[in-house]
């Protein structure tokens, strides 16, 4: 009876050992498109990309206004374990929104801390049913930058109509200021006397502002409308931490004024540096600069100043690369709004 028994259990363990040798790993349907597989070479991240993207695909979410689903997914290794951590959006009230990178990345830091995230977070992982080309936006690609070993990490779309695997480096989403172009007055698209006008206003903007926790570094922003009008706004901080940004707030003032088409837009900082334009303020300028899209003007010329008389001039296409704006998803929207909107131009 006993190598009955005995006898038996070889057969079933051996049946069950078959069984699992015939069912794939849900992670071994991934695979690099041939462009990513240069970027990953390490077979074990690669284990663990698409170990994130299986779970990524059961991350948590909440898009009640948008209904997109953004599902993010890492894995931390840490004391000689790997780690699965996800992230997904959440959406609220008028628009608001936490985004499904910002609430990965804030997962790790609760659950392994910010040493942890700084060094050991290689990359982020997204599930889709298509993957497209675009970045985050502004406001996540700020949060990774300060968060994260920026410079290495890791974007990776996993769309699971062919479960294809695309990587790209975060870096190639960043332009620094210093990257910009050289400009002169008589290189812009503006004339030097409108230039001389928005420095004016920029510098003038730049005494005032909210500056309690961000003394040292104040920017301030002039906006020039194709009506001829100049607005200007200053950075503001406050105690909950939700800054105002000076291009956000010149956006505002012209939208409040019907004058939705802007020229140009200049920022100052303190005198003899170069301003600091944070991403989710070239969001703003993005989004502003797609209504001049939609309505066949040229992008709005993004400019800087160090206070001594030199200057960088770009676009905010090229500021912040890959990006999205509203008329990417709702273009006809964009039409119908700004046709019933805008002020007619006087005769």
């Amino acid at each position: 009876m006993l190598r009955f028994l005995a006898f038996m259990t070889i057969i079933l363990v051996g049946l069950l050992a078959v069984s699992l040798a015939g069912q794939s790993s849900p992670d071994a349907n991934w695979h690099l498109t041939p462009q990513s597989e240069a970027l990953v070479p390490d077979a074990a991240l690669r284990s663990q990309i698409f170990r994130a993207l299986t779970a990524a695909e059961n991350a948590g979410t909440d898009p009640t206004i948008s209904h997109f689903k953004v599902r993010a997914a890492t894995v931390i290794a840490k004391d000689g374990q790997e780690h699965v951590v996800l992230g997904g959006n959440t959406e609220y009230s008028v628009p608001e929104a936490i985004h499904g990178e910002t609430s990965l990345i804030n997962h790790v830091t609760a659950l392994y801390g910010a040493d942890t995230t700084r060094h050991s977070l290689r990359f982020v992982a997204f599930y889709s049913e298509r993957c497209g080309m675009s970045g985050s936006c502004g406001d996540c690609r700020d949060y990774q930058k300060a968060a994260t070993d920026y410079t290495n990490l890791l974007i990776v779309c996993g769309q699971s109509s062919d479960h294809s695997v695309r990587v790209t480096r975060f870096r190639d989403q960043l332009v620094d200021e210093d990257q910009f172009p050289p400009a002169s007055p008589d290189s812009l698209s503006i004339s030097p006397a409108e230039l001389a006008r928005l420095l004016a206003a920029a510098q003038a903007a730049s005494l005032g502002g909210v500056t309690l926790f961000t003394a040292s570094q104040q920017t301030a922003a002039a906006a020039l409308s194709y009506s001829g009008k100049i607005y200007r706004a200053a950075a503001a901080d406050d105690a909950a931490f939700h800054y105002r940004y000076p291009i956000g707030g010149v956006l505002q003032q012209a939208a409040t004024e019907r004058d939705y088409f802007l020229r140009a837009i200049l920022v100052v900082g303190e005198k003899g540096h170069w301003p600091i334009i944070n991403y989710r303020d070239r969001q703003y300028g993005y989004e502003a600069s797609s209504f001049n899209r939609e309505s066949g003007k040229p992008p709005i010329a993004l400019i800087i100043s160090d206070g001594l008389g030199n200057y960088r001039a770009t676009t905010f296409e090229s500021a912040l690369p890959h990006a999205f704006s509203t008329a990417n998803f709702m273009p006809q929207a964009v039409k119908d709004f700004l046709r019933t909107h805008q002020v007619p131009a006087d005769k």
